[in-house]
């Protein structure tokens, strides 16, 4: 049973991971100076990268969901991915982390923590 739940717990994490590298260089993408051509947005090395890892955490999430339900899937996974998203793109872009968003992500994060026990 153990190993089932690291198994999971892994699965969930890799995605959390995925889909927030893969928000990460889709704000990069915006960043780089292009034209607004749509063929040149869709062409960006950024943007493909980007659907390159959303589409790796689409696969694991969906293997994460044979073992676990639907209902502690997806907070965990959104909870990791807030606490990620925020921290990085505070480091790499130099986006506000001022005291109240730590602390609602902390809130959520503990809100997902006490919904997900079983």
């Amino acid at each position: 049973m153990t190993q089932f739940l690291k198994l999971s717990g892994l699965l969930i994490a890799a995605t959390a991971f995925c889909n927030c590298i893969g928000t990460i260089l889709l704000k990069q993408s915006r960043l780089t100076p292009t034209n607004s051509s749509i063929i040149l947005t869709i062409a960006s090395p950024w943007l493909i990268t980007s659907l390159i890892f959303y589409s790796t955490g689409l696969i694991l999430f969906a293997k994460a969901l044979e073992r676990l339900p639907v209902s502690i899937a997806v907070p965990t996974c959104q909870g990791i991915g807030f606490v990620l998203t925020a921290f990085l793109s505070h480091w790499l872009f130099q986006e506000k982390l001022a005291l109240n968003h730590v602390i609602a992500i902390s809130l959520i994060f503990a809100g997902i923590c006490i919904m997900t026990r079983s």
